[in-house]
């Protein structure tokens, strides 16, 4: 696998177009293998400028492109209730565009976020996945905590693995 270096940052709301078409580009990309996980009418620009302006918004850049975002919350009561607030970063919507797959985009993106967990003092990183991408996320440093049967208010009833790592 061939690794680049990335600019790593937060998008701004000049990006929110590229945000949506990297996020819309992953989510139709995953039906190739699989069933919908992510609708991609419901992330589109409506979905991603508040999460911009918010300041949420990872994104790792090269070539003078977006190749790869993630967001980064401060508190995920959908998928972590049972767990104290301010001790984790939770990680949603990890997406690369397919020109940029098997660069490093993932761990460039994650060591991003750790950085920033770091900084704002939090002990772990979290996320919650397919629970067929487990695996994936294990790859990259994270460990399962648990599989949980949740009701997300715009998703509706799923299954997901619970996964964290130290930001080290």
């Amino acid at each position: 696998m061939a690794v680049d270096t990335f600019d790593l940052g937060l998008a701004g709301p000049e990006d929110v177009t590229a945000v949506a078409g990297v996020l819309q580009e992953a989510a139709r990309w995953i039906t190739t293998w699989r069933s919908q996980l992510w609708d991609p009418a419901l992330v589109g620009e409506a979905f991603v400028a508040p999460i911009v302006a918010a300041r949420q918004m990872l994104t790792a850049r090269t070539e003078g492109r977006i190749a790869g975002v993630m967001i980064a919350l401060p508190e995920d009561p959908h998928f972590w209730p049972d767990r104290p607030a301010g001790e984790a970063l939770y990680l949603h919507k990890l997406a690369v565009r397919r020109a940029y797959a098997g660069r490093g985009v993932p761990a460039a993106l994650i060591d991003h976020a750790a950085g920033l967990a770091r900084a704002q003092g939090r002990r772990l990183l979290r996320l919650d996945c397919d629970p067929p991408l487990a695996r994936f996320y294990q790859g990259l440093g994270f460990r399962a905590v648990d599989e949980v049967d949740v009701r997300h208010p715009e998703a509706g009833p799923m299954r997901v693995a619970r996964m964290e790592r130290a930001p080290a």
